[in-house]
């Protein structure tokens, strides 16, 4: 269980982290997004004891990470690329973590194989591609066997099958019981992954929720062709309908798509098409990081009272 609880840090006059508040649920995948610069990535290293908070609490299981007894058994991170010396193989970088975390060393093989770098166990990490090298702190985040995974982009570098291997991995995680808060810029891939969403901008949450009803909260957009384009324009427009065009197609917000069809019905203009054009992960997220800081957010999901 991850609770962050009014999480704020600021430098000097600037506040990086503003009074953040939200949780990530055993048995599911969370979706921290923001753009660079929201304070995500701070966030992040506030949860993970690297950097120290002005204020607020970062929880895992309860206690803050520099409380835990057998952090790497509990906590599985990917912060930052580039964590293995490029002189040792792969292999050798696992079992020095396991000896430094108290890690079972039986792990080190299997681990390999899991994430597809059993061939390449004898091969220096200077000579990993990306790739390879995320699929290494994929697993050295899975040595103590935690409980809890926080990856900070961990698909970069990835082919599309690693991708596919990566997602199948967390969502496994996660239906075990696992806790998992994974941010990522793929958010097509994302949108695929997670249950429950938090939109980060400008230092502060925009919307903490499931999923679901994030895109429950976005309105549809219909597409729209018909005979005489100007004439459907007044006439949604006089229905209180919001009408713009992408050059082919009137693009209309605010109408049902019966209502639209009754509309250019009325109106005698016919129809080449009417679909509607339900808003994607990137479109909504972009819309709500845009938006000015003063328009009130969703609340964000309940979040257990922190330890103070």
């Amino acid at each position: 269980m991850i609770e962050l609880s009014e999480l704020t840090k600021s430098y000097g006059r600037v506040r990086a982290v503003d009074g953040v508040t939200f949780s990530a649920a055993p048995g599911r995948v969370t979706g921290f997004l923001g753009l660079n610069g929201s304070g995500k990535t701070t966030t992040l290293r506030m949860l993970l004891g690297l950097t120290r908070p002005t204020s607020g609490a970062a929880l895992i299981n309860k206690v803050r990470f520099q409380e835990l007894r057998h952090p790497a058994r509990q906590v599985g991170a990917v912060l930052e690329q580039g964590i293995s010396h490029p002189g040792q193989s792969g292999r050798a970088h696992l079992t020095t973590q396991a000896l430094l975390s108290g890690a079972d060393r039986a792990r080190v093989d299997p681990l390999l194989e899991q994430v597809g770098l059993g061939d390449a166990a004898e091969q220096r990490c200077g000579d990993y591609s990306l790739g390879m090298r995320q699929r290494l702190a994929v697993a050295t985040a899975l040595l103590g066997d935690p409980s809890v995974l926080i990856l900070d982009e961990p698909a970069n570098g990835l082919d599309p099958e690693g991708i596919a291997w990566l997602r199948e991995l967390l969502r496994e995680h996660a239906r075990g019981g696992g806790t998992v808060l994974i941010s990522s810029h793929l958010l097509a891939e994302l949108a695929q992954l997670i249950d429950d969403v938090v939109i980060i901008s400008e230092g502060t949450v925009r919307y903490a929720a499931p999923l679901d009803e994030l895109y429950g909260s976005a309105a549809s957009r219909l597409r729209i062709r018909g005979r005489d384009p100007q004439l459907l324009w007044q006439v949604f427009e006089e229905a209180g309908a919001q009408v713009d065009t992408d050059g082919s197609a009137l693009e209309v917000t605010g109408l049902t798509p019966e209502e639209a069809g009754e509309l250019a019905f009325d109106a005698q203009v016919p129809l080449y098409e009417l679909t509607t054009d339900a808003p994607n992960l990137e479109q909504i997220f972009l819309g709500l990081v845009n938006a000015p800081a003063s328009v009130p957010a969703p609340a964000p999901a309940a979040v257990e009272e922190a330890a103070a």
